[in-house]
């Protein structure tokens, strides 16, 4: 009874939460019933709200697109016109370059010009036009000048020119001062032919014009033509004679030079050079005689001798070897004088007869061979010096002049000139002499050969 109470109990429990359960879940059901119908009914609302919106704000959206359309094509528009701004301005600024560029080139063929007139001119006409040329120099180089004022300068010393050009195609006759060939400067009359210019003095010397060392014009003279120079110059007509080479050919007269002249120029260790060159001469034709002048031994003479010996006739054999030319008969002459002695003691005296011979036969041949060897480093000393010489004036006067550099330059090259001049016929003087010195010791060792083998084959 009591189990059946508690299962009845527990049964009224469970069924009374079942309902409860029920209930609540109901009440929430109705909760989110009515919550979804409230969304809904506010969805429904703001769908009808943005449905009323969208057209409104459809065309504002279309009028933002066009205006922003249009600012787009005005964008681009400017953007073009902007561009070609650019590009004319950067044509512009190219061609102002290149305007600039041929104004320059213009300048500079124009400074070249008025500087050939200087280097073309006779120096009887500088005086008349250096004093323009100059002007003309300085204001090119002037960077406080305008372009314009440069070429206005130019343009004058150009003009200029092109009337000296007229002047001279004509012939011109002017009064000047001029250096004869007596060193002297005498006033007389310039005649301007073409480029050929001509002077004839007051006292009657005439020739050629050309510029001096010293700056004024040098007179040389024609041989036969200085009457027609003057008559040219007082009477402004007849006949010159003409240079076809336009003084090239008298530059080039000038420049020769003698011996002595050339040999100055080398400077101080040119006369070392000459020294060993004198020594060696001499001893190369001394030597030359003495070597040339040693006979050799007849044939049929060390086999004459060695007969007589073996004959006993000890006597004549010393007769006939004394008779012997050369240093080889002097050999033979002392072997017949020891030939009764062994034969390792015969060579050995034969043999030191050679030596002492040897050093008669090679004497002074070293100094042949030391002057071939010492002359070219003299000149390459004497290069050295030049150079040095040369560098020093570079450094005073610069690479501008040439004329005040050739006296370095002449010592270098002349120096190493003579320095192989002298030392290349030593040398075969040198290689020469040896051969010949060697042959004669090489005859005195065959000669000492056969006698010994001649005469101690008899002895055995």
């Amino acid at each position: 009874m009591k189990f059946s109470f508690i299962a009845a109990a527990i049964f009224l429990v469970a069924t009374g939460a079942t309902l409860s359960a029920q209930r609540s879940l109901d009440s929430a059901v109705g909760s989110v019933q009515e919550s979804l119908d409230d969304s809904l009914k506010e969805l429904a609302s703001l769908r009808e709200e943005i449905s009323s919106s969208k057209a409104p704000l459809s065309k504002e959206l279309n009028a933002l697109n066009a205006e922003v359309s249009d600012l787009r094509k005005e964008y681009e528009k400017s953007a073009r016109a902007s561009d070609a701004t650019t590009l004319d301005l950067s044509s512009l600024e190219l061609n102002v370059k290149q305007r600039q560029d041929e104004v320059d080139y213009v300048v500079s063929l124009m400074t070249e010009y008025v500087s050939n007139i200087e280097s073309r001119a006779d120096a009887s006409e500088l005086d008349t036009y250096q004093p323009m040329i100059d002007a003309t120099l300085l204001a090119v180089d002037n960077p406080e000048l305008a372009r314009l004022e440069v070429i206005t300068a130019q343009l004058e010393a150009i003009e200029m020119g092109m009337n000296r050009i007229d002047t001279i195609i004509g012939g011109d006759v002017f009064a000047g001062s001029a250096v004869t060939d007596k060193g002297e400067l005498e006033e007389g009359t310039f005649v301007l032919f073409g480029p050929v210019a001509y002077f004839a003095s007051k006292s009657g010397a005439s020739g050629l014009s050309m510029a001096g060392k010293s700056g004024e014009p040098a007179v040389i003279p024609v041989n036969g033509a200085n009457g027609s120079i003057l008559e040219v110059a007082t009477n402004q007509s007849g006949d010159l004679p003409l240079d076809p080479t336009l003084g090239k050919a008298i530059a080039i007269a000038s420049t020769e030079e003698s011996l002595a002249e050339h040999i100055f120029k080398g400077g101080v260790w040119v006369y070392p050079i000459l020294g060993f060159a004198f020594v060696s001469l001499i001893i190369s034709i001394y030597k030359l005689f003495e070597l040339i002048s040693v006979k050799s031994l007849p044939a049929g003479s060390i086999t004459k001798v060695v007969k007589l010996l073996r004959n006993g006739e000890h006597d004549a054999a010393m007769h006939e070897a004394r008779s012997l030319p050369g240093p080889s008969g002097e050999l033979i002459a002392v072997g017949v004088e020891n030939s009764e002695e062994p034969k390792e003691l015969l060579e050995e005296i034969l043999l030191e007869r050679m030596i002492a011979t040897q050093p008669k036969i090679e004497r002074l041949l070293s100094v042949i061979a030391v002057t071939a060897a010492t002359a070219p480093l003299l000149g390459l000393l004497g290069t050295v010096t030049g150079m040095i010489n040369t560098f020093k004036l570079i450094t005073i006067f610069g690479t501008g002049d040439a004329k005040s550099l050739s006296g370095g330059i002449s010592e270098a090259l002349i120096t190493t000139e003579f320095g192989l001049v002298v030392a290349i016929p030593s040398l075969l003087f040198h290689a020469f002499l040896s051969r010949r010195a060697k042959s004669i010791m090489a005859a005195m060792e065959r000669s000492a050969m056969s006698f010994v083998n001649g005469v101690k084959a008899v002895s055995k």
